[in-house]
């Protein structure tokens, strides 16, 4: 009995040394909020620009990509220019990501005349 209660005893304690996870709910939490996406023209003719904003609250950074045309600048706001040979719907996409590395994404068409 005597050996089994220390053996017991032994075991609670090595059990209850180990370091436990920290909890993940902390770490995964979004840094910010999307709030919108918007262009000042949602049509605009080949060759011309537009004004693309993200509208977020607290911190992250924002990457862009567009499935046509070229982008201008970085940040929040950006210059999206449509290509004067490419007519047609073109989407552009603002991915937000914070230090957590959660991302979210918004995307915004453009027709392009």
């Amino acid at each position: 009995m005597k050996l089994f209660l220390k053996i017991l005893i032994v075991l609670f304690f090595i059990y209850s040394c180990k370091k436990k996870p920290k909890s993940s709910t902390v770490d995964s939490a979004k840094l910010y909020t999307f709030i919108s996406l918007k262009a000042d023209r949602d049509s605009i003719q080949k060759g011309n620009v537009t004004n693309i904003k993200a509208d977020f609250s607290g911190s992250g950074t924002c990457s862009w990509a567009a499935s046509a045309g070229d982008i201008f600048g970085s940040g929040n706001i950006i210059l999206f220019g449509a290509s004067s040979c490419c007519s047609g719907n073109h989407t552009i996409t603002c991915t937000l990501a914070d230090s957590n590395k959660n991302t979210e994404s918004k995307s915004i068409v453009i027709k392009v005349n």
